[in-house]
């Protein structure tokens, strides 16, 4: 409560959208205002440059979500900031979202190589993803939660730098598995994923534990080279982007009693077949081992993570290639490869 000029005793809310001093009533809803948190509460007012009084923002303010973003959402991150957009293909359990999750929960550990946290606007989904692969979740193995078929979310970073620019934004595009290998009978789809063509580095996970057996190897290897392909024939790569291709799960691979060397080789065999087949596409090509969140002592926890989150924060190559004139591609049908033949006109 306060007194204006002539003694009289004003009541006031902090929550500006209260209108208590004027009819008396709380925009709450309480039938005893005086109950209320807010009541009787300064509300803080700035002033503006050019003297102008303005309401501060006050009790009952509305934070942003803090969740993963929506592309429109994205869009507006790669807008404003200098950003880097990381596409990640593979099937489901491949290890995307743990892969994203571990990225986050290095970083509360402290830098990750080069790079040191500088904010997030998706905190609670990074906790989220992150929080049934602790020991708090009291699950007896880690997990993370299955991403929703059709749904495409991103995760954001602000990453600071010791040896580069003073700040970047890291995005993480997430989608289901299931999506991405619709692509390869119905390649269409993936005109329909706006992420592909516009990431910096396009992902490609290969599940470690699946090298292991010699009857999903072989299906390991048809899904990353029959998926890459069918987003190469959509024309939803560009060739200024980055390949990665990685193994995760390298924890599984080593603890395993037999087959260990047979899965490694076969990865090694992939990736070579994946740069011949498929590296001209693009302006760089790399390998990656990753323990994302190991289930044994085999690996530590993030293993090549830093190496790999260097290879998703270099330099977009787009900038370089920003200027050159793309050459244009023969007419699939024979009427539109005719030529135009200009003829003199007959007086």
């Amino acid at each position: 409560m306060a007194v204006d000029g002539n003694t009289n005793p004003v009541v006031r809310c902090g929550n500006p959208e209260c209108n208590v001093a004027i009819d008396s009533k709380c925009m709450e809803g309480i039938a005893d205002p005086p109950s209320c948190p807010h009541y009787g509460k300064a509300l803080v007012v700035v002033e503006a440059s050019d003297g102008e009084a303005i309401k501060a923002v006050a009790p009952g303010v509305r934070l942003p979500h803090a969740d993963a973003l929506s592309a429109t959402e994205a869009e507006l991150v790669l807008r404003a900031k200098d950003s880097n957009l990381v596409a990640l293909v593979g099937p489901h359990d491949a290890g995307k979202t743990s892969l994203i999750a571990a990225v986050y929960e290095l970083f509360q550990l402290g830098p990750i190589g080069q790079y040191q946290f500088g904010g997030s606007a998706t905190l609670h989904a990074f906790e989220k993803t992150a929080h049934d692969a602790r020991s708090e979740s009291r699950r007896n193995d880690p997990h993370t939660e299955r991403t929703k078929l059709g749904e495409l979310t991103f995760y954001h970073l602000d990453l600071v730098s010791a040896d580069g620019p003073p700040r970047r934004c890291a995005l993480f595009a997430n989608r289901a598995g299931e999506d991405y290998m619709d692509t390869q009978t119905n390649q269409d789809l993936a005109k329909g994923y706006p992420e592909l063509p516009r990431s910096d580095t396009l992902t490609v996970l290969v599940d470690g534990e699946k090298l292991l057996l010699s009857a999903e190897r072989h299906l390991a290897r048809r899904d990353a080279l029959l998926t890459l392909r069918a987003l190469v024939e959509a024309g939803v790569t560009r060739r200024w982007q980055r390949l990665a291709l990685v193994l995760t799960k390298v924890d599984a691979v080593r603890s395993a009693e037999k087959g260990a060397p047979e899965a490694l080789q076969f990865f090694e065999n992939l990736a070579t077949s994946m740069s011949t087949e498929y590296g001209s596409h693009f302006v760089e090509f790399k390998t990656f081992p990753v323990a994302a969140s190991p289930k044994s002592t085999k690996a530590v926890r993030g293993e090549g993570v830093a190496a790999l989150l260097d290879f998703w924060l270099k330099a977009p190559a787009r900038n370089e290639h920003a200027t050159t004139v793309p050459t244009p591609r023969p007419a699939a049908r024979a009427f539109g490869r005719l030529r135009v033949i200009e003829s003199e006109v007959m007086p």
